[in-house]
């Protein structure tokens, strides 16, 4: 089920979408997650470096080719607020004893899994009511039909999960390949390399010929956006703002 709502979210044409990007992953891998005080699981990625781009060389300003290790493998141990935070956010409060101190002044929440065992189970059977089949055996329109008459909180959950998939670090899990980032024209974290390189030697700034900061890059041109990358910012902006649904009735 997640994955056929992840290719609704973002469908694979004559490019990748949401499932080549490894969406469904990322999502089966952020419900699973429950850290504890010692062991940090895939919450906070380290750093400072990832090992997608090189160091510079100090004596000549230009890229050297010594990479430094992938520290973003190195997940950081939660805090104890923390662990009690991302508890609450994935099991709910009802689960966790101690986590409803603010139950006199807020609603209880309910965790991501239930609900998306009961946002799953209702698009189900809606599935069933409006075509008597499977969400996952309707064509794309029909799939469209029962999300829009689906709770849009649900929704917008899903596709933000989905949209993280896509575009998040590859050591969360999703966007394989770096697809993504591809898709957008995004190279990823561009440190310690940077763009601008010192040069020890002239005691100046060497701009990165494949990436410079006073022209255009080299590949890029600005002939504006087709309909269908316009259509998808708008859906980016949509998942911003709160109380917009992804799927307007």
């Amino acid at each position: 089920m997640v994955r056929a709502i992840a290719a609704r979210v973002v469908p694979t044409d004559d490019l990748p979408g949401a499932i080549e990007a490894g969406a469904p992953a990322y999502i089966d891998r952020l419900l699973s997650i429950l850290p504890d005080e010692n062991e940090p699981a895939y919450v906070f990625a380290g750093g400072p470096f990832s090992n997608r781009n090189p160091f510079a060389d100090a004596a000549t300003g230009t890229p050297s080719t010594h990479l430094p290790t992938n520290n973003f493998l190195q997940f950081i141990p939660l805090t104890r607020l923390q662990l009690l935070s991302w508890r609450v956010q994935l099991l709910g409060t009802a689960a966790l004893s101690g986590a409803d101190f603010n139950a006199g002044r807020l609603a209880p929440v309910v965790g991501w899994r239930d609900r998306y065992r009961s946002g799953i189970a209702d698009i189900e059977a809606g599935s069933t009511q409006m075509f008597s089949a499977d969400f996952a055996a309707l064509t794309s329109s029909q799939q469209d039909s029962v999300l829009k008459a689906t709770d849009q909180n649900f929704v917008n959950l899903i596709t933000g999960h989905v949209l993280e998939g896509m575009f998040c670090a590859p050591e969360y899990g999703g966007n394989v390949d770096r697809i993504g980032w591809k898709l957008i024209g995004f190279d990823g974290d561009s440190q310690p390399l940077g763009y601008s390189i010192f040069d020890a030697a002239t005691m100046t700034y060497n701009e990165r010929a494949d990436k410079p900061n006073s022209t255009a890059n080299p590949d890029e041109d600005f002939s504006g956006v087709d309909a269908i990358t316009r259509q998808f910012l708008t859906l980016l902006v949509k998942i911003a703002s709160p109380g917009t649904p992804y799927f307007p009735r």
